[in-house]
């Protein structure tokens, strides 16, 4: 047995789990895909923070969260992995961490998140809710 097959059967078993909170997420079972995630988050070792898996789930799970309409939970799990492995540049993560901080009242924190992201990926990353662009527009800190 050499030193990559555990690390490659756990990529497995975490993508199986990722997978299935996708199917879930799909469906609208978001308490389902939630606990999919978590149980893919608990098998990756510590620190947690250093491996990528950790970005894509802790934002997966924010992301259930947020379609069910429980933001400041949303807004924990995408501070989460913003703090992990290359979190901090993802621009999904940016966009997210935005339009949480947006919802919940704290425009400075919004406009800093969301002009990151529009910094990544311009227009296009706020294809599915032009609001959050408006927040950009209306501060003035797009052309």
């Amino acid at each position: 047995m050499d030193e990559e097959e555990p690390a490659d059967e756990l990529h497995a078993r975490v993508t199986q789990f990722s997978e299935s909170g996708n199917l879930a997420l799909e469906a609208g079972e978001y308490d389902r895909a939630i606990a999919a995630w978590r149980c893919g988050l608990s098998l990756l070792p510590q620190p947690r923070a250093k491996w990528e898996a950790t970005l894509w789930l802790e934002a997966s799970i924010g992301e259930a969260f947020r379609a069910k309409g429980d933001v400041e939970t949303a807004l924990d799990h995408f501070a989460n992995a913003y703090r992990s492995a290359d979190g901090a540049t993802n621009p999904f993560v940016r966009l997210r961490l935005g339009t949480c901080y947006a919802d919940l009242g704290r425009a400075d924190a919004a406009a800093e998140n969301l002009l990151y992201a529009y910094m990544l990926e311009g227009e296009e990353i706020f294809a599915d809710d032009r609001r959050y662009l408006d927040i950009l527009r209306e501060r003035r800190l797009l052309d």
